[in-house]
């Protein structure tokens, strides 16, 4: 009888269940379902019930690193709040921050955690964006905090070496452990097991979460140049040092259970060696595919290793593993075995990022997504042919860049291998603007440097995937930094929303926009990357300018609260005292306090440079963050040669030119060759 009673109440349960989800279902969901019933039976095509938390508590979503979450904000989407962004007029509002690169914003307990480099670390009211603390003394905070709901904690790395417990309603400072080392790069804590994980100089340390006691420090040997990423499964710390070695550490006692190298390619900046054999692993971080038993490490190559990837012949996965076992220096995503290190398989996944000047940085990590089956996809950004963008006219390594998705064994679709990948439809950017990825459900978001791009995944049948029949997707609502035509003929709107298109410096899907016609805000305030981070019921965008925008599901044209930072409308941002103008010549450093002016500066050149689109004139080397002579190709005509056989290193040359921002530096526009003296030979 009780056997009989549970079959009863189970099958009660399922029908409720199966008429909810019924319900539930959006038009665009019940467009599609006739096509893909099928699916879970060879994917697993409905995302697992898993005990993670609904909140994004540290960076990339838990300690694997996966970046992604099972449930999605369903549309329509309307602005909630703004922080360290516009005005109430959609202009920059006074006291804007510049954020660190890699910066997400962490979830728990009704608050939003975001590191803000030398300001410290700030706890925002989720429900109005309002600030409700501030810690600017504990050091420059480059590394995203991580949440803990069951101590009501916040973590947080500081650049000095210190390990910090702040109580996350107030921000005090519960307990602290100095390490004695120091780095500015991004290495945010990973809380798992009870324990909370980080790195710092060549150790990995596992803290206690509740006590703060430490439990083990394992000695790299080497410069930690990653955050941790935890396998449940194995029970296993990951990291990857600077000598390009990734190390699994055991939790239960902090031994190492193997350590290996599996690229040819020698630790250093890739920039500086012209034969692309040097490779980093810093500002990246592992990810790891707990079921599919993988931990994949992304690298970051040379510049060149850019166009050694020909849309106009890799446009299968065949080709492309053949060339990836003839070029293996060419492998930007490797694959190993979480059980013993070794190459489990060659990804498909080749160098890209936010390309510019002689250099390619970390390009974007992966997104682990699980189905109800146990089986794995990694969600990645892939290169190859045919060509995108036509309209341009001619096909180089600049327009394969796609979306798609990386198998992680050879039974999840029939036909593909571990490494191989599936194309997909997505908003197009090019191989080097690629976007960074996070994903909800079968929501994918892509971050480029202007905009967030925003799709739904509607069809991934085992036909779809290939270069002319990709994955189909539906276009969600995008963001784009600064509206700068008014397609909506409107003029501004305070729900930060315009339909029919946004416009920065191109065409992108509508959706909503963070500035009213503001321009190039990014490069004043650049932090390479943009990131989207998914929680409950917040949709989080960090633009590459470093304003945090909140969406909910809600109507799009209705007016937002309108929060600045302090919980109130915020004034129009105050036009800065101009500098008087210099009457001497400049140097290139001096170069920072006269942006907005034309001015003359005078220096020697370490670095000249075509990337195609421009010609780089540098004083500095690696060139980010300080000034540029920027040539562009249209007036490369002015010139009576190529400006790059003009200008050579070591000349001395004097500029004369307007100064304004690109990417977080100066730089002067240069159009015609009179503006350029070259002084010495």
């Amino acid at each position: 009888m009780k056997n009989k009673t549970s079959l009863l109440g189970f099958s009660i349960f399922l029908l409720v269940g199966m008429l909810v989800l019924f319900a539930r279902a959006t038009p665009l969901q019940a467009q599609f379902d006739s096509q893909y019933l099928y699916l879970p039976l060879i994917f697993g095509g409905i995302e697992t019930p898993t005990p993670s938390s609904s909140d994004w508590h540290q960076h990339a979503a838990d300690a694997q690193r996966t970046s992604y979450l099972p449930q999605a904000i369903s549309t329509p989407w309307r602005w909630k709040w703004a922080w360290n962004g516009p005005n109430s007029s959609g202009g920059i509002r006074s006291g804007k921050l510049r954020l660190p690169r890699n910066s997400q914003p962490v979830v728990g307990g009704g608050r939003v955690y975001i590191a803000a480099g030398s300001n410290g670390v700030y706890a925002l009211n989720n429900t109005n964006g309002a600030v409700l603390w501030q810690r600017s003394d504990l050091g420059p905070i480059n590394s995203t905090p991580a949440y803990d709901p069951d101590t009501q904690a916040v973590f947080v790395v500081s650049t000095s070496g210190v390990f910090y417990k702040l109580n996350a309603a107030s921000g005090s400072t519960q307990a602290s452990f100095s390490t004695g080392a120091n780095s500015a790069l991004p290495l945010p804590p990973a809380i798992a097991a009870g324990r909370v994980f980080f790195s710092m100089g060549t150790s990995v340390y596992a803290f206690d979460k509740s006590s703060f006691q430490k439990v083990w420090q394992y000695n790299a040997a080497s410069p930690v140049d990653t955050p941790p990423a935890y396998s449940a499964s194995r029970d296993l710390v990951i990291v990857a040092t600077r000598d390009l070695y990734v190390h699994a550490i055991r939790n239960a006692d902090g031994s190492r259970a193997w350590r290996v190298k599996w690229t040819q390619l020698q630790p250093g900046d890739p920039g500086s060696s012209a034969d692309n054999d040097y490779a980093e692993v810093s500002r990246g971080w592992p990810v790891i595919a707990d079921k599919a038993g993988v931990v994949l490490i992304k690298l970051r190559l040379d510049w060149q290793s850019l166009w050694d990837w020909n849309p106009q012949v890799l446009t299968s996965n065949s080709a492309m593993r053949q060339h990836l076992l003839l070029h293996p220096e060419q492998k930007a995503l490797l694959a190993l075995d979480l059980d013993d290190g070794t190459e489990a398989f060659i990804a498909h996944v080749p160098h890209g990022g936010f390309g510019d000047g002689n250099y390619m940085p970390m390009g974007p990590l992966p997104v682990i997504k699980t189905f109800e089956d146990g089986k794995q996809i990694a969600y990645v950004v892939m290169r190859g042919g045919p060509c995108l963008d036509a309209a341009q006219g001619y096909c180089d390594s600049r327009w394969d860049s796609r979306l798609g998705e990386l198998l992680l064994d050879d039974q999840t679709v029939n036909g593909y291998l571990a490494g191989y990948v599936r194309y997909m439809q997505n908003t197009f950017f090019p191989s080097d603007e690629q976007a960074f990825l996070s994903m909800a459900g079968e929501h994918i978001f892509a971050a480029h440097w202007e905009a967030g791009i925003a799709h739904q995944i509607v069809n991934r049948a085992p036909s779809k995937g290939s270069g002319t029949n990709p994955i189909t997707v539906a276009n969600l609502p995008h963001i784009a930094t600064s509206q700068d035509s008014d397609v909506c003929g409107s003029g501004f709107l305070s729900s930060h929303y315009c339909e029919s298109g946004l416009y920065n410096t191109r065409n992108w899907p509508g959706g909503f926009y963070i500035y009213w016609q503001a321009g190039a805000v990014y490069d004043q305030y650049w932090s390479e990357y943009a990131q989207w981070v998914i929680s409950r019921d917040t949709l989080y965008f960090v633009s590459t300018d470093g304003a945090v925008v909140a969406l909910e599901h809600g109507n799009p044209t209705a007016a937002s609260q309108g929060f600045s930072s302090q919980g109130i409308l915020a004034a129009p941002a105050a036009q800065p005292t101009p500098i008087p103008l210099p009457n001497h010549i400049l140097s290139p450093e001096q170069a920072w306090s006269y942006v907005g002016q034309e001015v003359t500066v005078q220096g020697k050149l370490v670095e000249v440079f075509n990337n195609r689109k421009a010609v780089y004139l540098t004083f500095n080397h690696p060139h980010q963050g300080h000034l540029i002579i920027r040539i562009p190709k249209p007036a490369w005509q002015n010139f009576p040669a190529s400006p790059e056989t003009l200008f050579r290193v070591g000349q001395t040359i004097r500029a004369q030119g307007y100064l304004s921002w690109y990417q977080g530096a100066p730089v002067m526009l240069v159009e015609e060759a009179e503006q350029i003296q070259v002084l010495t030979p």
